[in-house]
């Protein structure tokens, strides 16, 4: 999966990714930017304080001040998000804590509860004992299971270099939450990972040249569909725990109306342009903005859609559809006139 850089997306849109199918075809899957309007919201921001964070957070730990230091990167991040939250937060505060802290990292250090102006001004420093190992499970159990268990909606995002030594746990639990949700046991919820740091990058096999995520951009498709090169293990860990809604083993867990659960979303602060992204998925196919609408493919085909079989009876929120091999972009057409184009590179 090739997910664009946010710099890319053209508005309205809030994510789009290209798949490449077996016989090279592009499938897209894009969302409508809908920041929801919801009752009894939850939300919550937990920071990675394993010590592969150290130097983000300017090198707070305990070393030598000839080493020297340098700014935290984790605050003014975790600041505008903790804030952003807050606001949205039915209960106007937004419950933090850092993760991966102490003995293998399966520790939780709990920062409390902070309203906006709370969030915005807090000391987001290195946590007081940084782990030595880095657990996600035990930060998404402490919203979903300690704290919000019964809450009608949550969105919790998580901080994070991208070296998660859990995965496979977090993948099983994910599984677990689908089931509840899709058996109505548990309401709406909302998992968003954040990368943060150098870690995501392409790699060479053959010549071990690195470009970064910021880079990689103009030829997402091309280093995608290039066997001799490899997103980091950072990167691929979150586009994982993003791709488990169509994962064979963990997901294509379908709800009563028949929806995917898709709990998992994964960003690049590098990438981020606005905090309403953290609603990218948070739409459906049910959702109908447009009554109707048509797309095509920059060799003018029209797109073929993969849950229904056309858009004339409404444009979803959530598309999902193929277009040809060497299409370079797509565009919607409306019904009023408007057109908007996406490019794909």
């Amino acid at each position: 999966m090739a997910q664009l850089e946010q710099t890319k997306i053209v508005e309205p849109f809030g994510e789009v990714n290209v798949f490449t199918e077996d016989n090279g075809a592009l499938r897209i899957k894009a969302t409508i930017l809908m920041k929801p309007e919801v009752e009894g919201a939850q939300t919550g921001l937990a920071i990675d304080g394993s010590k592969s964070m150290s130097q983000l957070f300017g090198g707070q730990v305990a070393v030598s001040s000839i080493f020297g230091s340098q700014a935290n990167l984790v605050e003014p991040v975790a600041q505008t998000i903790a804030e952003y939250l807050a606001n949205f937060d039915s209960d106007g505060e937004t419950s933090a804590i850092y993760w991966a802290c102490g003995k293998f990292g399966n520790e939780l250090q709990i920062i409390g509860d902070l309203d906006a102006s709370a969030a915005a001004n807090h000391s987001f420093a290195a946590p007081h004992n940084m782990g030595t190992g880095t657990k996600l499970l035990p930060a998404i159990q402490y919203f979903t299971e300690t704290r919000f268990r019964n809450c009608p909606w949550g969105i919790y995002l998580f901080i994070t270099d991208g070296l998660i030594e859990d995965l496979e746990d977090v993948k099983r639990y994910t599984q677990q939450l689908a089931r509840e949700i899709a058996s109505g046991e548990r309401r709406f919820t909302k998992l968003v990972i954040i990368g943060l740091g150098n870690d995501f990058f392409y790699r060479n096999d053959k010549t071990n040249e690195r470009v970064g995520a910021d880079d990689a951009e103009a030829n997402l498709l091309a280093l995608e569909q290039n066997p001799e090169w490899q997103k980091s293990e950072a990167w691929s860990a979150l586009e994982e725990l993003d791709d488990l809604d169509e994962d064979e083993e963990f997901g294509c867990i379908r709800d009563g109306q028949g929806e995917i659960i898709d709990l998992w979303d994964h960003k690049l602060a590098s990438n981020m342009n606005s905090l309403e992204e953290i609603f990218a998925e948070v739409v459906s196919r049910n959702m109908i903005i447009a009554p109707k609408a048509d797309i095509v493919g920059s060799d003018g085909s029209r797109a073929e859609p993969i849950d229904r079989d056309s858009y004339a009876d409404g444009l979803p929120a959530l598309l999902e559809f193929r277009i040809p091999s060497g299409c370079s972009s797509f565009t919607v057409k409306l019904p009023d006139g408007n057109q908007i184009t996406q490019p794909l590179f």
